[in-house]
C-alpha cells in the first residue's frame, strides 16, 4: 500500500492548494487501491471537516479574526477531527500507512494554521515593522513534536507547516523585526539557514524550494541563484530543481539592481517639528497622518497602569468598522529610555498600530511638547492634524471613546 496517494485523494481534493503540491516530489501511483473502509472515512472525513483544510478560506478568515479567538477554533477543530477519526466505526480496519497519514493531516494542520497567522497578519499589514509575536504558550507544545518528520511529507497540512515554520521563526530569531526594501536581500538566505539548522532529509529539500517559489519575485535574482544552489547541491533532487527552475528561472537570469545607498534615501524631518523615531529609526511627524483622526497613546514600559488599558485599547479597535479603521490612526508613543526596553516592551505586548518612540523619559520631547505631567495620557488629533481632545477618555472608557472618535472622522 502507497500511503503517498492519500494527498491526493484527501488533503487536496477541493481545496485548491495544488501550487503548494506542485513542488513535493514524493512517489504518487494512480492505480492505487486502498481498502473500502479508508475510502468511506476519506469521504466522511471531506464532507464533515472541508472547510478546516481549505487554507485559501482560511488564510482570509485569519485576517479578521484575533488571536486568542483564531488559537481557540483550531483547537476545538483539531479536537473534533481527532474524535471523529478515533471513533470511526471501520476504524480497527485501517493500515498503519493510513492511520499515519490521517494523524499527520490533523496535526500539522493546527499548526500550520497557527505559525500562518502572524507571518499572514504581518505581511497584510504593510504600515507594522514587526511582526506579531505569538504567546509562548501558544507554541511551547510544538518542541515535543519531530518537526523534521519525513513520513509526514506526502500531507500538505505538513508541508504548509514547513514554509511557515521556517518563515516564523527565521523572523522570531530577529526579534520579529520585518525585512525593509534595505535588507530584504538577506531574508531567503537566511530562512535557507534556518531551514539548514533546523531540518535535514526532504523535509529540508521541500523548505528550500517552497522558500524560493514562494519568494523569488520578491528576492534580489543573487539570493534566488544563492540558494538555489544550495538545492542543487542536495541528493536525489532533480524533481525539486526541475519545479523551481519552472517557476523562477525568469528570475534567476536578471542582474541585481542597483542598491539606493541609505544615506541617499534617509528621510530628513524639520528640526522645529514634533518628530518621534519609528521601530525602524526613521524620524516620524504628525503631520504624516493628516487627513485621518489620531488617537495618540503615550506610555512606557514601566507603567502598570499604561499596560492595563492595551487590552481595552484592541477592543476599542476590533469596534470601528472596515471603512472607519482606514480612517483612524493608533498611535503608541513611548517615552522609554532606550530603544532597547522599548522593543522588548513591544515584542511581548504586540501592539496594534503605529508605534514610536520618544526617548527621555520626563525629559522627553514628548512630555515637553504636550506639557504631560502623568501617563498614561490620551490625545485625540482631527484629520486637520489639529489636537481635539487633548485629555481625551481611556480606552476603558470605550464606548465613550468611540463616540469621541467617531464623531472626528465625520460619520
Amino acid at each position: 500500500m502507497n500511503v503517498f496517494k492519500f494527498t491526493l485523494l484527501f488533503c487536496l481534493v477541493g481545496i485548491g492548494q495544488a501550487f503548494a503540491q506542485s513542488i513535493y516530489q514524493g512517489p504518487q501511483s494512480e492505480t492505487l487501491f486502498i481498502a473500502e473502509s479508508e475510502k468511506a472515512f476519506l469521504t466522511d472525513f471531506k464532507t464533515k471537516f472541508k472547510a478546516d483544510f481549505d487554507a485559501t478560506s482560511q488564510y482570509a478568515k485569519l485576517q479578521t479574526a484575533g488571536l486568542d479567538a483564531w488559537e481557540m477554533g483550531l483547537f476545538d477543530a483539531r479536537k473534533a477531527q481527532s474524535t471523529f477519526y478515533k471513533s470511526y466505526p471501520q476504524g480497527s480496519q485501517f493500515s498503519e500507512g493510513f492511520r499515519k497519514y490521517v494523524e499527520a493531516c490533523i496535526r500539522w494542520n493546527y499548526w500550520h494554521l497557527l505559525l500562518a497567522y502572524p507571518v499572514l497578519r504581518g505581511n497584510a499589514q504593510t504600515a507594522q515593522v514587526n511582526l506579531i509575536s505569538l504567546p509562548s504558550v501558544m507554541v511551547e507544545d510544538l518542541t515535543a513534536l519531530n518537526v523534521n518528520d519525513e513520513t509526514a511529507l506526502p500531507a500538505e497540512p505538513y508541508q504548509d507547516f514547513l514554509f511557515f515554520y521556517v518563515t516564523y521563526f527565521n523572523s522570531k530569531a530577529r526579534n520579529f523585526v520585518k525585512y525593509t526594501p534595505a535588507d530584504i536581500q538577506t531574508s531567503m538566505s537566511d530562512k535557507a539557514t534556518f531551514a539548514r539548522q533546523h531540518l535535514t532529509g526532504k523535509p529540508y529539500q521541500y523548505a528550500l524550494a517552497r522558500v524560493l517559489v514562494e519568494n523569488c519575485d520578491k528576492t534580489p535574482p543573487s539570493s534566488v541563484r544563492e540558494v538555489f544552489g544550495l538545492l542543487s547541491n542536495t541528493p536525489s533532487s532533480a524533481g525539486y530543481v526541475a519545479a523551481v527552475k519552472a517557476r523562477c528561472g525568469e528570475v534567476m537570469a536578471r542582474k541585481d539592481e542597483p542598491v539606493v545607498a541609505a544615506t541617499a534615501k534617509k528621510k530628513v524631518v524639520d528640526p522645529k517639528a514634533f518628530s518621534f523615531d519609528n521601530q525602524n529609526g526613521e524620524p516620524v511627524t504628525l503631520d504624516e497622518f493628516k487627513g485621518k483622526v489620531v488617537y495618540l497613546d503615550v506610555w512606557a514600559s514601566w507603567c502598570g497602569p499604561c499596560r492595563a488599558e492595551f487590552p481595552f485599547s484592541k477592543q476599542l479597535q476590533e469596534r470601528l468598522s472596515k471603512k472607519q479603521k482606514e480612517q483612524v490612526v493608533f498611535l503608541y508613543l513611548s517615552i522609554d529610555d532606550t530603544e532597547e526596553v522599548w522593543k522588548k516592551a513591544l515584542n511581548t505586548l504586540q501592539l496594534q498600530g503605529e508605534q514610536g518612540l520618544s526617548k527621555g523619559g520626563w525629559r522627553s520631547r514628548t512630555v515637553q511638547y504636550f506639557g504631560i505631567q502623568g501617563i498614561p495620557r490620551y490625545i485625540l488629533i482631527d484629520k486637520n492634524g489639529q489636537i481635539a481632545d487633548a485629555n481625551a477618555k481611556r480606552p476603558s472608557m470605550t464606548d465613550a471613546i468611540l463616540q469621541d472618535i467617531v464623531k472626528l472622522i465625520g460619520e
